[in-house]
Order: C-alpha cells, then sequence, then structure tokens
C-alpha cells in the first residue's frame, strides 16, 4: 500500500514539515518519488516512522537514531552494536519511567488534597514558603 506524505501525517499524528525533515535527514532511505516528485510511502516507511518516533519520543538524539538506522541498513554484523544502542535506550526509558511516576505520586496527592479541600471542607494548608504573602489592601473610596 502506499501513502501520501499528508496521509502519513495523519496516521502517524505527525506534521507534513516533520516528515520531510526525516526524510531530508536520510532517515526514510526507502522513500520513493513519483512521477510529480511527490514522495511515495509504503508500510515499510511508516514503520521505520515508528521506529523514529519511539526514539525520540524516549531521548534519543538525532544523531544516535541516524546512527542506528545506518547500522540495520549495513547488515547483521552490526547487530551488537545495535543491541547496545537499545540496552542503553532501555535503561533511560526505564529511568524516565521511575521519574514520571515518582512525579505522578505528587500529582496524587495534590489531587486528594485539593478534593478533600473541595468536598469536605478542608483548609488549603499547603503554601510554598518563597511564594510572596498577600499585602494588605487599603479600601478607601
Amino acid at each position: 500500500m502506499s501513502y501520501s506524505i499528508h496521509e502519513v501525517a495523519e496516521k502517524l499524528n505527525l506534521s507534513t514539515y516533520s516528515i520531510r525533515y526525516y526524510h531530508d535527514h536520510g532517515m526514510l532511505p526507502f522513500v520513493e518519488r513519483d512521477a510529480n516528485n511527490n514522495r511515495v510511502f509504503h508500510d515499510i516507511d511508516i514503520e521505520w516512522f515508528r521506529l523514529i518516533i519511539c526514539f525520540r519520543n524516549t531521548g534519543m538524539p538525532l544523531e544516535r537514531i541516524q546512527h542506528y538506522l545506518a547500522l540495520v541498513q549495513q547488515g547483521d554484523e552490526t547487530i551488537p552494536e545495535r543491541y547496545q544502542m537499545m540496552k542503553v535506550q532501555q535503561e533511560r526509558t526505564i529511568q524516565e519511567l521511575a521519574a514520571l511516576k515518582d512525579h505522578l505520586a505528587t500529582i496524587n496527592h495534590k489531587v486528594a488534597h485539593y478534593h478533600d479541600v473541595l468536598t469536605q471542607g478542608k483548609p488549603d494548608t499547603y503554601v510554598p514558603t518563597d511564594l510572596p504573602q498577600p499585602q494588605p489592601t487599603d479600601n478607601i473610596a
């Protein structure tokens, strides 16, 4: 099956600019051109894109993505290096997930606190010490 750049953008929730950027930087090596020089994408391009998006969303720099994709194209002799790259990315992602879980716990605590304030009339006891104190206002009319 083939797709236009707009279909790929819609399918992957990306801008056409992003798609052109990744293609122009050599990360979509199998994209073809039609008679009008428009990019024509196939399912394999979509799979490569999903991989690129995964790597980007887990913090892999573009240079590392380009290197990884080049290794894939070089063949099986690069599997050990690709494996090491994925192990590093896996560890980075595990660390990010742990940090996100900690942040979520803090947010969950605040949601519960504000729920109690709103539904049980409890006072809002959380006031950071670095916030400026409200100044009294003069109500002179």
